[in-house]
C-alpha cells in the first residue's frame, strides 16, 4: 500500500482534557488520518499525544526515596528532557509494556500505551547512568522507575516484576506515600497513561533499565484514588 497514491485524505483531531485535584491538566490529543485509494481500499493512521500542564511535582531524593521539599515545573522539565534514538530491542519494549498492563489490570487501572517519545527520553537517561555506572533519578518531569541488574537483561518483564514486588510492603489502609513502595505504586498508578522504557549496558557489564510515565504518579494525597487493592 506504500506505493499507492491516495485519492483523498481526511484528518480529524479529538482532544480530551482532564483536570485532577492536584491541579494537573492532562490533554490527550488523538489525530486520525484516513487515506482512500482508487481501488476502493483505505488506510487509517492514529497518533496519540499526551500533554501535562499547569503543575509542579516534588523532587524525590534518589537515596532515601523521600520528597526533598523542592519542586520543579512539570512543563519546563519535560521540555528540557534529552532524547536519543531508541537502541533497545522492540521485544524488550513490548514485554515490559505487557507486564505493566497485566499488573495494572489486577489493580483496576487502564492499560498504558507505549510512547516512542518517552522511550527516547528513557533511552537518553539509561545511556547516561550506564556510562557513569551510577543509579540516579532524572528531573525530567515524568514519573520514573529505575532498575539495575549485575548481568544482561533480555526480558522486559523482569524489571517490572522487580518493581511490582514492592506490593508486599504496601499498606492499602494507609493510602498515601510509603517508603520502599514507590516503584510498585507508579507501575499501577491509575492516572498514568503512557510508558517509555529503555535499557543500556553499564561499563562493568550490568544493565540499567529506565521507565518513564506520563503523567507521573506518586502524588502525595492522591494514592487512595490511584492505587487500588488487587482484584
Amino acid at each position: 500500500m506504500a506505493d499507492k497514491k491516495p485519492i483523498s485524505t481526511n484528518t480529524s483531531v479529538d482532544t480530551k482534557t482532564e483536570k485532577g485535584a492536584n491541579g494537573v491538566t492532562v490533554k490527550t490529543i488523538v489525530t486520525t488520518t484516513v487515506e482512500k485509494y482508487a481501488d476502493g481500499s483505505s488506510s487509517t493512521k492514529t497518533k496519540t499525544q499526551t500533554i501535562t500542564e499547569g503543575a509542579s511535582m516534588q523532587k524525590i531524593d534518589p537515596t532515601t526515596g523521600k520528597p526533598t521539599g523542592e519542586t520543579l515545573n512539570i512543563g519546563d522539565a519535560q521540555k528540557k528532557a534529552s532524547k536519543v534514538p531508541v537502541t533497545t530491542d522492540d521485544d524488550f519494549l513490548q514485554a515490559a509494556l505487557k507486564a505493566h498492563n497485566q499488573y495494572r489490570k489486577q489493580h483496576g487501572a487502564d492499560s498504558l500505551k507505549l510512547s516512542p517519545e518517552l522511550c527516547m527520553i528513557a533511552q537518553a537517561w539509561a545511556n547516561k547512568i550506564a556510562a557513569a555506572d551510577q543509579m540516579q533519578h532524572s528531573d525530567n518531569g515524568y514519573g520514573e522507575n529505575i532498575h539495575w541488574s549485575s548481568g544482561v537483561v533480555t526480558d522486559g518483564k523482569a524489571p517490572v516484576e522487580h518493581w511490582y514486588s514492592e506490593v508486599k510492603q504496601f499498606d492499602f489502609k494507609n493510602g498515601d506515600y510509603q517508603k520502599g513502595t514507590g516503584h510498585f505504586s507508579q507501575v499501577v498508578w491509575k492516572g498514568s497513561k503512557e510508558l517509555g522504557i529503555a535499557k543500556a549496558a553499564g561499563k562493568a557489564g550490568g544493565t540499567y533499565v529506565v521507565a518513564n510515565y506520563n503523567p507521573a504518579g506518586n502524588y502525595l494525597g492522591l494514592y487512595k484514588e490511584n492505587v487500588s487493592k488487587p482484584k
